[in-house]
C-alpha cells in the first residue's frame, strides 16, 4: 500500500520539489558588510538577503565561505553554483552568469563636517584615508589625490575619521556606514559626498546553472524588494 501510494503522489506530482532537488552551494568570501561570516551573529547584508530569496523560492541552498579569490574560481570550474556578492564588470562579464543585482553602492568621500564632492575638492584637504591595496586606492592616484593615508583596514579608517585625524575616508558609502556602527560611532555623524563611482554587485552563478532557479531567485529579490524586507535589512546594518 505505501509503495502504490507513493507511487501515485509521483504521478500526480504531489511530491515538495525541494525535497528531491540537489543542494546549490552558493560560495562568498568575508566582505564586510555584505558577507561578514556565517558563524556571525549578524552574517551580513547580502548573506541574509540569499537566505530569505532560497526561502521564499523553495531552493535548498548552502552558503560556504572560502577566501574571496578561490570562491570565484570554485564557482567557475563548478556547475549549478553561485557566487555572491561579485561586481559585474567588463572582464568578468563572459565568466559567470549574472542573476540578480544585490546592491549598487557608491564610491565617495565621507567626512563629519562639509560635503567633499569631486575628485579635486578631494586633493585639496589635508588627509584622505583610503584602504590600501584597493580599487579605491588606485583611483585617488590616478585622479590626483596625492595626500592620501592608506590603511591596513576599514576599522581604523573610521577610527582617524571619527577622530579628526583625517579629513575624509574614500570608500563606499554602504562600508562607511557599517563600519562606523560596528565600531561603536553614529553612523548619522557621516556626510556623503556625491558619488564618484556606482559599483553593480551581484549574484553569480557558474555559466551552467538551472535558469528557472535564477529566475525564481530574481523574483524573489524583486518580491522582498517590494514587500520592505529588502530595506529593513540593509537598515539593521547601516542605521
Amino acid at each position: 500500500m505505501n509503495r502504490l501510494l507513493l507511487s501515485l503522489a509521483f504521478t500526480l506530482g504531489l511530491t515538495t520539489p525541494q525535497l528531491h532537488a540537489a543542494t546549490i552551494t552558493a560560495y562568498t568570501g568575508e566582505l564586510p558588510p555584505y558577507t561578514i561570516g556565517a558563524e556571525a551573529p549578524n552574517p551580513g547584508i547580502s548573506h541574509e538577503l540569499l537566505t530569505e530569496m532560497a526561502n521564499r523560492a523553495g531552493v535548498d541552498l548552502k552558503i560556504e565561505y572560502l577566501p574571496w579569490k578561490r570562491a570565484q574560481m570554485t564557482v567557475q570550474k563548478t556547475p549549478n553554483s553561485l557566487l555572491f556578492t561579485a561586481t559585474r564588470t567588463q572582464k568578468r562579464e563572459p565568466l559567470y552568469g549574472w542573476v540578480v543585482e544585490m546592491a549598487a553602492p557608491n564610491e565617495v568621500f565621507v567626512t563629519t563636517s562639509d560635503s567633499v564632492d569631486s575628485f579635486e575638492a578631494g586633493a585639496a584637504l589635508g588627509r584622505v584615508a583610503v584602504m590600501g591595496g584597493t580599487p579605491r586606492e588606485r583611483r585617488l592616484d590616478e585622479n590626483g589625490v596625492a595626500n592620501a593615508q592608506h590603511t591596513k583596514d576599514t576599522a581604523t579608517a573610521a577610527r582617524l575619521l571619527e577622530h579628526d585625524r583625517v579629513d575624509a575616508w574614500y570608500t563606499l558609502d554602504q562600508r562607511a556606514a557599517y563600519v562606523f556602527k560596528s565600531e561603536g560611532f553614529d553612523p548619522s555623524s557621516l556626510v556623503f559626498g556625491a558619488p564618484q563611482r556606482t559599483t553593480s554587485n551581484w549574484l553569480a552563478s557558474n555559466l551552467d546553472f538551472d535558469p528557472e532557479i535564477a529566475a525564481k531567485l530574481a523574483a524573489a529579490l524583486d518580491e522582498m524588494r517590494a514587500d520592505g524586507t529588502y530595506d529593513a535589512v540593509l537598515a539593521k546594518y547601516l542605521n
